[in-house]
């Protein structure tokens, strides 16, 4: 009679696990039912970590959830008019943007921006690299999780650099030995000795980086900048400090530099220099972290594996200091599903999902642990022995010094009147000194008003 009992009452347990079960079932159909009936609209700058989320994780985020997430890519300067434009107007057609981290001052200032502190655990906000989250926080408030790091880096030529025959030419030439230069005077002696030589059959410059009118060749000086212990400006952002002894060396440096680079240098972009590099018409750069990738494409560059990094030289005696890049997630004040959008927002920059950008080539990750993951360590080039990821390690010691551009609301401003003045230095249109003054001029006039 025991054992009947015990047969009924494991019977009944099974019958009470699968209503359980369907009734489980039934719970996750209607819920992806029901978020099939939301949509978020967003809009991510035309690069890697953009395609990656509109290709591959937009997609695998609505065969997860049931939620569709309709992804546009535009340009840099376009997300930024656009998302004032639709601001102004209070306009809920977006849910979330991807930012240039120096518009967070701005945006949020203006309460445009979801504060997004309970869409990470403590825990899991401890695992982001600490610079990142700073530039995504405005206010004590985290407004934007970080989707991608990538400071600036000095690029060299592994293989020129490791050539005995350039190695004894260079030593004969300068008295000096070819390694990875540690001060400003000592790479540009190196980029003044490889300019204008044939190797290999190739032209070769010294270096290249942005310098296009824009924010190009801003982005470019403010490495050169910082490694020299220049402050642009003032603590409170109220006055411009460009004629300063620290600035002025600074930017005499980064205009010497720029007799060293190709042809038409001033109207560089990051495109252009990322051709350069894949070309081999450079010995060295400053370029972004993150371009590496394009320079280990078979079909594209033909310099495959060639290129090391190091960090940016320092300058009269300072450490070498790289400007930060980072774009950021956002979500949009006027949202009409914010939550949702917080939570799409959150599982974008998980442990795995950071990984997996990193891996399709979507930018250089934003977690402490995913430098240390075994899927991107171990990753090897294409049919050689060479790290494919082999700036990593570089890449987090530049991050414990690495700055980000003056961090305050009118910070885009500011670069736009900075760049007039640079390139006109660079032109030869008007020496260090004054375009330094009419900088300080226009920008103090900026920010009084």
């Amino acid at each position: 009679m025991e054992k009947n009992t015990i047969r009924k009452h494991r019977k009944g347990l099974g019958g009470v696990a699968a209503i359980i079960a369907l009734c489980t079932a039934m719970s996750t159909a209607n819920l992806t039912q029901a978020n099939a009936a939301v949509t978020l609209n967003a809009i991510f700058l035309p690069a890697t970590w953009g395609t990656v989320v509109k290709d591959t994780l937009a997609p695998e985020y609505e065969k997860l959830t049931g939620v569709k997430v309709n992804v546009q890519l535009i340009g840099r300067d376009e997300i930024y008019q656009k998302m004032g434009t639709l601001f102004a107007a209070e306009d809920a057609s977006y849910d979330i943007f991807n930012l240039d981290y120096n518009w967070i001052p701005e945006f949020g200032r203006a309460g445009y921006l979801v504060p997004l502190d309970d869409a990470l655990s403590a825990a899991d906000k401890a695992d982001f690299l600490p610079k990142a989250v700073a530039v995504g926080t405005y206010n004590k408030k985290l407004l934007g999780i970080p989707q991608t790091i990538h400071p600036a880096l000095l690029w060299y030529r592994a293989d020129l650099y490791n050539d005995a025959k350039i190695k004894a030419e260079f030593k004969k030439d300068t008295g000096a030995t070819l390694v990875a230069p540690k001060t400003m005077k000592a790479w540009e002696q190196q980029a003044a000795w490889f300019n204008g030589k044939t190797l290999n059959g190739t032209k070769v410059y010294g270096w290249a980086a942005q310098a296009a009118k824009g924010y190009g060749n801003v982005h470019t000086w403010l490495s050169f900048a910082y490694s020299y212990g220049c402050e642009p400006l003032d603590g409170k952002f109220t006055k411009s400090q460009l004629s300063t002894r620290k600035c002025l060396a600074a930017t005499t440096q980064w205009n010497k530099m720029m007799k060293l680079m190709p042809p038409g240098a001033n109207d560089f972009t990051y495109d252009s220099v990322t051709q350069a590099a894949q070309q081999g018409t450079i010995a060295t750069a400053i370029q972004w972290s993150w371009g590496a990738f394009a320079t280990d494409i078979p079909d594209a560059s033909q310099t495959v594996g060639k290129w090391s990094f190091t960090q940016i030289p320092g300058g009269d005696g300072n450490k070498g200091v790289s400007h930060l890049a980072e774009w950021v997630i956002s979500v949009s004040k006027f949202s009409k599903s914010q939550d949702e959008a917080k939570k799409f927002v959150a599982w974008l920059e998980t442990k795995n999902n950071d990984v997996k950008q990193a891996s399709l080539g979507g930018g250089d990750p934003v977690r402490l642990s995913s430098y240390s993951n075994s899927i991107l360590t171990g990753e090897k080039l294409a049919g050689t022995t060479t790290d494919r990821f082999r700036r990593y390690p570089t890449v987090l010691k530049a991050m414990e010094l690495a700055r980000p551009r003056p961090f305050f609301p009118g910070e885009e401003a500011w670069e736009t009147l900075l760049s007039t003045q640079l390139s006109a230095i660079s032109l030869g249109q008007k020496n260090v000194s004054q375009g330094s003054k009419a900088a300080d001029s226009a920008i103090n006039k900026f920010l009084k008003d």
